[in-house]
């Protein structure tokens, strides 16, 4: 991996907050959300929105303290399906928990792929991310593992009948795609090669969402 890769166009925290009046803005828009999921008789709705909102406090510990805090800290970025399923469902059924390991098991390889891109920062700032600790062999490794679960994973509702045929012929083809790029950052543990994997991650997991409205649509 090549040094120093895309650290010089990140952005940089001003400060302009201090910590007190940033968790004082968020916690208020978080509380108005579930307000407002409440409000609209959607309890349930409500209750899987306030998850997230604990994320801060334990994924910042995590990520100072061990090299699979994206592993652990991922639970909580997986919530959102829940919320949404409960908002238009009334309830969390099999569908929304297959959409939550999906999302649970896509955050390593995602994250870690940006790690690759980002360790010379991570390492200069001690952050123990999966990169600095273990080196870019190990995290390309992982990433593949992660990937090939994932891909597993996403297979399952389609061949228990949760989602139809254009999930799974999706599921398919994104999934395809994406081993294939972390079997090539494997071979080779290059910023490009993380870099392709990193936006095509998010590209995946988009169209692979945007395949399952449009099976319920269509079912």
């Amino acid at each position: 991996m090549e040094a120093g890769a895309g650290i010089g166009s990140q952005p940089r925290p001003r400060r302009a907050l201090s910590g007190i009046r940033l968790a004082a803005v968020l916690s208020a828009a978080g509380l108005a959300g579930i307000g407002i999921g409440i409000g609209l008789h959607r309890v349930l709705h409500g209750s899987t929105q306030s998850v997230p909102l604990a994320r801060p406090a334990p994924t910042v510990w995590l990520k100072r303290h061990t090299s699979q805090n994206i592993v652990i800290g991922g639970a909580a970025g997986a919530f959102p399906p829940l919320a949404g399923w409960a908002a238009a469902q009334g309830r969390i059924g099999l569908g929304a928990l297959f959409l939550f390991a999906i999302v649970l098991l896509w955050t390593p390889p995602h994250f870690w792929a940006l790690a690759l891109l980002i360790a010379p920062g991570d390492a200069a700032a001690g952050v123990p991310m999966l990169p600095v600790v273990r080196g870019p062999g190990v995290t390309a490794a992982q990433v593949l593992l992660y990937s090939i679960g994932l891909v597993a994973v996403t297979l399952v509702p389609a061949l228990l009948g949760t989602f139809g045929l254009v999930y799974l012929c999706a599921a398919l083809l994104l999934g395809a795609v994406l081993c294939a790029l972390a079997w090539r950052l494997w071979r080779e543990h290059t910023s490009a090669n993380a870099a392709l994997l990193f936006h095509y991650s998010l590209l995946y997991l988009a169209l692979l969402f945007v395949a399952v409205a449009i099976d319920a649509t269509i079912r």
